[in-house]
């Protein structure tokens, strides 16, 4: 409720000069929990004492009391009196009790569940109904990739209750995939992946990927589950599986996480604790040596302005993860600290994109015990894109990214230049750095829900272009 007094026909006997604007020089508030209302009422000081422009800092004041859910508010103008440089302007302002919280429902058609739209929109039922929980919500759900909003939120007053309900209109994304990638030179033989991830099944919130490839580390293939909760806390646990078998080394490695999300969503955090049995052929030998037994831990943080998107164009990642492991064989002990990190900067520019990122994985100590056993590669379509996929295999490595491409949503070219160094093994099992780089230039295709990516690239050893790395990256999205 608004009222404003007749200020028009106030008697302002000894006040300001008839032919001067009169001035509010200062306002003496009545509040009955009227808290919110504060600011708005202070900003009457200095205006002119004029009925439109006294009711509308008072209407800004009892909309600001009822936007943060307050039952009612309502602010009136009872008085003036006059001062020697203007008036000083009476109000009268209080505000009913405050809604609180009952629950998020959603009014859209995604299929998250009752139970996962409330965990990861985390509304505090039973809190006072601040607007800000309610965007807070929106941004968690946005970021987990599942859904995006279809119209503005809004509070609803549940009938007959001091308790409110936080409405979203939410829609489903395509955050599931199924991908394959091969790559090819006329001296190589042809190597690939199949990777598949299935994301909020059944609208719980649960993830499953898995994936299998063929490279020059031989066979690997990896299985990961997400339970996104843990006894009805917003922690969600992970499980993780790899095997990886060839003529040189064979690995079995597990992990367990425990993971949150902070910062509404932008950034996670997980601790993790992993465990691996491996083994390879020394050099000289035809059987594999002794198996080493390791345990560790893990610790990851990640996070990301925007969610995972199929094509980003204006987007900033960062993700970095230490791992502390101590191994144990029939030779001895010892341990080891494996460190990887990366950053990714999309940047739209009209019709064109630009990307810089950086990738790099070592391990200390770097010397002959860090075995082929535990070499990795960064290698393919979807890494250095100069080496087919599954190399160069190596424990430690690092690589930058320069792209820039034209197009959008709907398909586009793009040229790279990716500069890196890696760790070469010598004669004597040591390690040292080897420098290289890979250029190329590609074109995504955007069919219905398939993105189709084609890249021919070379890298410094390549002895000609038509000796080029030609890559195919198929993924659809569902």
């Amino acid at each position: 409720m608004i009222a404003v007094a007749a200020i028009a026909a106030l008697g302002l006997a000894g006040g300001a000069p008839t032919d001067s604007v009169i001035r509010i020089d200062s306002v003496e508030a009545t509040w009955t929990g009227a808290g919110p209302m504060r600011g708005p009422v202070s900003r009457l000081r200095g205006e002119p004492l004029d009925s439109a422009a006294v009711e509308r800092r008072l209407r800004e004041a009892v909309d600001s009391a009822v936007a943060k859910g307050f039952l009612a508010a309502s602010a009136a103008a009872i008085a003036a009196r006059a001062t020697d440089s203007g008036v000083a302007l009476l109000v009268e302002a209080r505000t009913g009790g405050r809604l609180v919280w009952d629950r998020l429902r959603d009014v859209g058609t995604s299929r998250l569940t009752p139970r996962a739209l409330g965990m990861i929109g985390r509304i505090p039922a039973g809190m006072p109904a601040d607007p800000a929980d309610l965007e807070s919500a929106l941004t968690r759900l946005e970021m987990t990739g599942y859904v995006r909003r279809t119209a503005p939120a809004a509070i609803r007053r549940v009938p007959r209750t001091a308790r409110a309900e936080a409405l979203v209109s939410l829609g489903d994304l395509p955050s599931s995939f199924l991908e394959a990638a091969a790559s090819w030179t006329r001296s190589d033989d042809p190597k690939g992946y199949a990777e598949a991830r299935l994301s909020n099944i059944a609208g719980t919130a649960r993830d499953l990927e898995f994936g299998i490839s063929q490279g020059e580390p031989g066979t690997s293939a990896h299985a990961k589950w997400k339970e996104p909760w843990v006894a009805g806390f917003p922690v969600r646990l992970v499980l993780e599986a790899r095997l990886a078998n060839d003529s040189l080394s064979s690995v079995l490695e597990g992990a367990v996480e425990l993971g949150w999300t902070l910062f509404d969503g932008r950034a996670d955090l997980g601790v993790a604790l992993s465990g691996a049995r491996r083994a390879e052929l020394a050099p000289g030998d035809t059987a594999f040596g002794p198996t080493a037994r390791e345990f560790g831990t893990r610790l990851a943080v990640s996070g990301r302005r925007r969610p995972v998107s199929i094509w980003p164009v204006d987007d900033f990642a960062v993700d970095l993860a230490v791992q502390a492991v101590g191994i144990e064989s029939d030779t001895g002990s010892l341990s080891r600290i494996r460190l990887r990190g990366g950053i990714d900067v999309w940047r739209s520019l009209g019709p064109a994109s630009a990307r810089l990122g950086a990738q790099a994985r070592s391990v200390w100590p770097l010397d002959r015990s860090a075995g082929l056993s535990e070499a990795l590669a960064p290698g393919g379509i979807a890494g250095w894109r100069g080496w087919p996929e599954g190399s160069p295999r190596s424990p430690s490595w690092a690589w930058l990214v320069v792209q820039g491409g034209f197009g959008g949503s709907g398909g586009g070219v793009f040229a790279f230049w990716e500069p890196g160094v890696r760790a070469l093994r010598r004669q004597d099992l040591s390690w040292e750095p080897a420098w290289g780089w890979s250029a190329g230039t590609g074109i995504a295709l955007q069919i219905p829900s398939w993105r189709i990516d084609l890249v021919l690239a070379a890298r410094d050893d390549t002895p000609a272009w038509q000796d080029a790395l030609l890559q195919v990256r198929a993924r659809n999205r569902f």
